[in-house]
Formats: structure tokens, C-alpha cells, sequence
């Protein structure tokens, strides 16, 4: 008899372990989940022919997809700037379906980028500002041993 209970015991206590086990689980995964939507939070402008989106981080650097529609095909410039004016990135194209990711350096210290698209023969001339504030968040823990 006693055999038996301790069996008995012994099975709910397994059973309780794992059910813990898979609650502390799924708690964690979504106490993450909520901390990592947090942290890339999509960020999209547009205009009728343009689209500048943040679409998260890499490992060093800030990403960015840029869209143009340039139904006519004609040459545009489509230059990033740093807050003082000082050109990141140039590029020159003539695609009618342009898209790109530009990765932006997260280790440089820029707290505005501004994403410029120019067009020489149709006047176009189009600007996103883009605002990018960074903070660090510590935590500490600390125990009685």
C-alpha cells in the first residue's frame, strides 16, 4: 500500500514539475515577445511615389527599405544625409521599381538621417526626416547569497 501511494506521489509531483516547467516557459517567451515588438517598432512615411520604412536592426546597423515608383525611368539621385548635411549614402538609378535596404552604422552618433530623392527633368523632389533616439536599458539583480 505504501508502495503504491508513494508511486501516486511521486507521478503528481512529476507531473506538477513539467506543468511549472511549461508555464515559467511560456512566460518568459512572452515577457520577450512584448520586449522584442517593443524594440522594433515599424516606422513607415510615404508619399503617392516613395516609401522610406524602419524595418529593425541587424547586428551593428539600423535598417532601412526604400521604395520609388519612377514610372517614367528617368535618372533620380536618392541621397541620406546626417543631420549636419554630410552625405552617408549617394546612389544614382534609373529603375522604374527601385528598392533598396540601407544600413545605417547604429554605432555612429546621428540622431537625424534625412532620405532625399531628386529628379532633374520632372522637378521631382521629395525628403523623409527620419529621428533616431537610442537608450540603453540595464538590468540589475542583485541577491543575498
Amino acid at each position: 500500500m505504501k508502495k503504491q501511494t508513494l508511486n501516486n506521489i511521486a507521478k503528481k509531483f512529476f507531473a506538477g514539475s513539467i506543468l511549472a516547467a511549461a508555464l515559467f516557459i511560456t512566460t518568459q517567451n512572452k515577457v520577450y515577445a512584448n520586449y522584442t515588438n517593443h524594440n522594433k517598432i515599424s516606422t513607415e512615411k510615404s508619399s503617392n511615389t516613395a516609401a522610406i520604412k524602419y524595418v529593425g536592426l541587424s547586428k551593428e546597423n539600423l535598417l532601412f527599405n526604400v521604395k520609388f515608383d519612377n514610372a517614367s525611368g528617368e535618372t533620380f539621385v536618392l541621397t541620406v544625409t546626417d543631420e549636419v548635411g554630410e552625405v552617408i549614402y549617394r546612389t544614382v538609378s534609373k529603375e522604374k521599381q527601385f528598392a533598396k535596404t540601407y544600413a545605417l552604422p547604429k554605432s555612429v552618433d546621428v540622431s537625424k538621417v534625412t532620405f532625399s530623392i531628386k529628379s532633374g527633368k520632372t522637378n521631382l523632389q521629395e525628403s523623409f526626416d527620419v529621428n533616431i533616439n537610442t537608450s540603453v536599458i540595464e538590468n540589475v539583480v542583485v541577491s543575498k547569497s
